[in-house]
């Protein structure tokens, strides 16, 4: 494998007319890979793939886990303090082993940012971010949507592998949902689903845990660093305060349930990838439902 990815390494330098930046990156651990040619061999840096942007944490819309995880070829725009970038994340496989091409094109000037340099940092950062989050964030409820899950899931998985810590997931959804739509009208049903994840965003950690709409009124929540009891003592707190809020809108008061799969990935299933995490967890919230609805099963 390495005198495979040891040429394609070599023949990088063919697309530097295209691009600013060319590199080879394993987005599971973040780093990018290189050739030494001292060495002969080919050598993961030191340094973190994200440590081009400045940050000192890796990215929240992560490209290349997603053409990673999806083997498709992705874009985005970013700013790393100096100037504004063309990202271009794409798959490759060299032997058993999948990597992923990054190439940059440095855009400042190409007018996307109309008077860039009459804008302070914090302008050109937030023009940034409202064009990234139209992509990671689901348009109703403001919160994450299925493609952050598919991006972020897995570096979750890997940090809590990597440190020996519980990873939690809740699969949630509001119950009878339908019966919402159906008796107060499809603006009153998402009405309901924005209440519904603005609940839960509130009673997880800022910081570490975070929700994303599944689809429909199903919702993933991710938990850092917290094990299956604890998951279940949160779960049971939001479940509750669900049942026991009254939603207004319009003339009517409307009241709903909600039921609650938890799955734990720790030391003994930390081999599991993430569709089965998934899986497991909607199995757990299979039960719940099947079993009488507004309730959490660990």
């Amino acid at each position: 494998m390495d005198s495979n990815l040891i040429s394609l390494i070599d023949n990088l330098s063919m697309l530097t007319n295209l691009y600013d930046v060319v590199r080879i990156v394993d987005p599971l651990i973040k780093k990018t890979i290189y050739y030494d040619k001292s060495k002969g061999k080919v050598e993961i840096s030191n340094n973190n793939c994200y440590d081009f942007w400045k940050s000192s944490e890796y990215c929240p819309n992560c490209i290349s886990i997603r053409a990673y995880n999806e083997n498709d070829t992705f874009v985005k725009i970013e700013y790393n303090k100096e100037k504004i970038y063309m990202l271009m994340a794409s798959p490759i496989t060299i032997g058993d082993k999948k990597y992923i091409f990054e190439m940059f094109k440095d855009i400042t000037d190409t007018g996307i940012i109309e008077n860039i340099y009459n804008k302070t940092v914090a302008e050109i950062q937030y023009f940034i971010k409202e064009m990234n989050d139209k992509i990671i964030k689901d348009e109703l409820t403001g919160i994450y949507n299925k493609r952050f899950i598919y991006e972020r899931l897995p570096i979750e998985i890997l940090k809590s592998k990597s440190l020996k810590f519980p990873l939690s997931i809740i699969m949630t959804d509001i119950d009878f949902f339908k019966s919402v739509n159906d008796n107060y009208g499809h603006l009153a049903g998402d009405f309901i689903l924005f209440e519904f994840a603005s609940l839960i965003k509130s009673s997880i950690r800022k910081d570490n845990d975070w929700v994303a709409r599944y689809g429909g009124e199903e919702f993933i929540i991710v938990l850092v660093n917290t094990d299956n009891n604890t998951a279940f003592k949160i779960s049971e707190k939001i479940r509750k305060a669900v049942e026991e809020k009254v939603f207004e809108f319009d003339d009517n008061k409307i009241q709903i349930t909600s039921s609650f799969g938890i799955y734990t990935l720790d030391e003994n299933n930390f081999n599991l990838d993430i569709k089965a995490i998934i899986k497991y967890a909607d199995e757990k919230l299979y039960e719940a439902k099947r079993t009488g609805r507004n309730k959490s099963i660990k």
